[in-house]
């Protein structure tokens, strides 16, 4: 009885993260990306237009650091998620009504604290609701998801608002996140539920001294370097693909975005469960290597050509790649929080520097290109991705190997 009780609170835990993670893909991919042809269709100037997005980048950074060190601390998280859902359709309506400089900016940067924070508390409802035994699976099950609403969703709203108008993708969204409220509420109680913590009561100079030391510990720090260089070289590679082709008017440009967002994503999707069901045995770093290695690879493949093969080869690439670091990102932080605890804060800081990451491939990107050309830019970005596989490969410890080793010991003592 007990038994079929938690396999049916499981099923639903299950089906709701499966829905919620597919609904808000979307916000939290590519919100700007829908705000910034509504601006532009409004006739604002490219100025105004990047400041306005600048705003959700600021918000999710702020929000990510924020938002990881509060989940160690409060177990509430479906009330958290609610309101974030809460925040982006106030966001998105207000955006779509009173659609002025300040009131944009203000409302984006609310609406990208709380699509930021969708990543962090996913992972920690999956912590409980799963398991520790179970999590890496839930992680890779949910990227899954959301590559999969990525790809299906953006391709509807590219569609529906290309007939309707550019507001339609807004109040679209504002639509997603009000099902995946409903959603929030389908999960059980075992998503607030406190994670272990040490027998042993601890003061709060303990306390600080204890998160003082798991962020400046070493392999967390080496991991966050790379973290922001891999971010680095792959934020601007599709915006600088999609300025090229309209640049040189080489066909739709609409139709070059859907490509490139479906390609990827469609590649993620398989990739990250794939990821995810194995990662909980398997060591980090040589796949990780792999995913490093793809994306200098992908970086001088869009230097060398702009033909459509060599185009859907490239996303096929970043697919591979990112689905793989997305999922394992959540696996090495996992096994760093192990060794000092604050998993949550780990997860938010490391998120935190990826988008740091992508925002300074965005404006540099845009720099190298309006000083020297397309190419210099690609050749730097490949020089970025190269660089942090030289650093993960010499630098970074095997972050899994204590757990290998303590699993296989006692079956080769058995065999003495």
């Amino acid at each position: 009885m007990i038994s079929h009780e938690t396999d049916t609170l499981r099923r639903r835990d299950n089906l709701a993260l499966d829905g919620i993670s597919f609904l808000l893909a979307d916000v939290q991919d590519n919100l700007g990306a829908f705000l910034t042809g509504l601006l532009a269709a409004y006739g604002w100037p490219s100025s105004d237009i990047g400041m306005a997005i600048a705003s959700g980048g600021a918000g999710a950074v702020i929000a990510r650091l924020l938002g990881g060190w509060a989940l160690d601390r409060l177990s509430s998280r479906r009330l958290i998620l609610a309101g974030c859902c809460l925040v982006t359709i106030f966001s998105v309506s207000v955006a779509a009504l009173f659609p002025g400089f300040w009131q944009i900016v203000c409302i984006h940067f609310l609406a990208g604290g709380a699509g930021a924070l969708f990543s962090p508390l996913l992972a920690a409802i999956s912590r409980e609701t799963a398991g520790s035994g179970g999590y890496m699976a839930r992680m890779g099950r949910n990227e899954s998801f959301n590559h999969m609403g990525n790809a299906l969703v953006a391709c509807f709203m590219c569609v529906v608002g290309t007939m309707a108008g550019p507001l339609t993708p807004l109040w679209a969204i504002g639509g997603l996140a009000g099902i995946s409220l409903l959603l929030v509420i389908r999960l059980t109680g075992r998503a607030d539920a406190q994670e272990a913590a040490s027998s042993a009561p601890e003061s709060g100079a303990a306390k600080e001294r204890k998160v003082i030391h798991v962020l400046t510990n070493a392999p967390l720090l080496i991991f966050l370097i790379c973290l922001l260089l891999f971010n680095l070289a792959n934020g601007a590679t599709v915006p600088l693909m999609i300025e090229r082709h309209a640049a040189y008017h080489f066909g739709s440009v609409s139709f070059m975005t859907a490509v490139c967002i479906i390609v990827a994503q469609a590649t993620m999707a398989p990739v990250a469960f794939l990821v995810g069901r194995t990662a909980g045995s398997c060591r980090r770093k040589p796949l990780f290597l792999v995913a490093l290695a793809m994306q200098p690879l992908r970086d001088l493949m869009v230097f060398w050509s702009a033909s459509w093969p060599v185009m859907c080869l490239a996303q096929i690439l970043d697919g591979i790649s990112s689905g793989i670091i997305l999922v394992l990102f959540y696996a090495i932080m996992s096994d760093l929080a192990e060794k000092g605890g604050r998993r949550n804060l780990l997860i938010g800081v490391g998120l935190a520097v990826g988008t740091v990451g992508a925002l300074l491939s965005n404006f540099v990107g845009g720099w190298l290109t309006s000083a020297y050309g397309f190419n210099p830019a690609f050749l730097a970005l490949a020089g970025s991705g190269t660089a942090v596989f030289f650093l993960f490969l010499f630098a970074m410890p095997e972050t899994h190997e204590d757990k290998i080793v303590s699993t296989w010991r006692p079956a080769l003592t058995g065999l003495r």
